[in-house]
This record gives structure tokens, C-alpha cells and sequence, in this order.
């Protein structure tokens, strides 16, 4: 199935991939964003954090001594994106829930302590994402490695991620907002294939998930 954009609005355009991911919500963006480079920072050592159970700096559910229980950028993605992907779930309000069918996708590269790129997948065998400047994208999901956001590949075929960069948490349900999108009626996507190049496959910037931005990063500390 060719990727397909949301045309219902305009208002995602500028909605990094976790805000769409997390919340979903336009008007809440800017402090969506705000949280998630700050715990990027704290995990990555920007600043030092206390060793103790007080909320940390910046968060609304997450403590000190959770940064500290997570392992830094010094260790592979396969041990760095299950802490990761749990502590995104505590503090922005998901419940893990195996069997739901709902996943929480994130690709993770070497030195990256929050994902590079965030994205869900749907019980319908659905994959969905967005970038900034980009409006939000649906395809089939394949083993959650084909992102649309991502681009396609020169074939013409979608564009696969590594399996070994990619990484998921089932959770409960995802934010009201994101699924307002998701359920959205057929006739609000159309089919797209005039950007089929869109997105990123290489790395962006030390540390992605909110912290040292390079130019081409969706994450960018500027989206609202």
C-alpha cells in the first residue's frame, strides 16, 4: 500500500514525530517537546541529577533515581531503548499492556538515549508518523521498520529500517489526540507520492531524542 497523508487539517505540520507519537495534541506541542528534550538531557549527563526520589528537573512523573536506573549512551540501543521507551510511557501518561496490539515504536542509534525518530503502530495492521514540515503518514506496517515519514526507498518500495535500530513498548491505548487522527474518516487521507524521498535514514545528531540537534533531526528543539 502506497503511503497516504492526513489532509483533514493543517494543524500537524509542525509537530515533531514524539509529539505526534505522545500527545498528538497542536495546542500542547510546545511543552510535549519541552519535557521530552529535557529528559533527553538528563539522561544523556547534560546536568548533574541528585540521587534521590525527588521528581527531576523538568519532569511531571519522573524522578531522580529513574535517570539514574537508565543506561547512558555509552551502552547499545538494545539496552538503552527499553528503559528509554518506559520512562517516555511514565512520564507522558501511557500504561504498558502486552496483547493490546497498540506499539510505541522508537529508532534508536549508537549514542542515543531518547529515540530518533518516534512512531505507533495500530492493531489494524496500520504504521503511522509525521516530521515536521510534514503532514502525518499511514501505510501498512511491516514488522515496524517502514515509517512513511521515512521516505521510500529508489525502487519505489517503502523504506526499511534496520531491525536492529528499532524498538517498541505495547501499551494500553494511545493519547486521545493521536487516535482522533488515527480513527479519522478514509475520505480525510489521500495517497502521496509526490515527497516519496521525505524523511531521514542516517543519523542526525549525537545523543537525537531532544539533545545536540543536527540540521535534518525531527526532533528539532524549536518545534511547537
Amino acid at each position: 500500500m502506497p503511503r497516504e497523508k492526513f489532509i483533514g487539517n493543517d494543524h500537524h505540520h509542525d509537530m515533531a514525530c514524539h509529539v505526534f507519537a505522545l500527545s498528538g495534541d497542536p495546542d500542547t506541542a510546545g511543552d510535549i517537546n519541552t519535557r521530552y528534550a529535557k529528559l533527553g538531557d538528563l539522561l544523556y549527563g547534560v546536568e548533574v541529577v541528585p540521587v534521590n526520589d525527588a521528581l527531576a528537573d523538568g519532569m511531571t512523573v519522573v524522578t531522580n533515581n529513574d535517570i539514574w536506573k537508565c543506561p547512558g549512551p555509552d551502552q547499545p540501543p538494545a539496552q538503552v531503548a527499553p528503559s528509554s521507551l518506559g520512562l517516555l510511557c511514565r512520564e507522558f501518561g501511557f500504561t504498558p499492556q502486552e496483547g493490546s496490539g497498540i506499539r510505541l515504536w522508537g529508532r534508536f542509534l549508537p549514542g542515543q538515549v531518547l529515540p530518533q525518530h518516534m512512531y505507533v503502530t495500530t492493531p489494524n495492521g496500520m504504521i503511522w508518523d509525521t516530521m515536521p514540515g510534514k503532514p502525518i503518514y499511514r501505510r501498512i506496517n511491516k514488522d515496524g521498520r517502514n515509517p512513511g515519514a521515512e521516505g521510500d526507498a529508489p525502487d519505489g518500495q517503502d523504506l526499511m529500517l534496520s531491525p536492529d535500530e528499532v524498538f517498541s513498548i505495547e501499551v494500553a491505548a494511545l493519547a486521545p489526540q493521536t487516535r482522533e487522527v488515527i480513527e479519522a474518516p478514509n475520505g480525510q487521507w489521500q495517497q502521496d507520492v509526490a515527497d516519496a524521498g521525505a524523511g531521514q535514514v542516517g543519523p542526525s545528531g549525537l545523543g537525537a531524542g531532544g539533545n545536540y540537534i543536527g540540521d535534518e533531526d525531527e526532533n528539532a528543539l524549536d518545534d511547537a
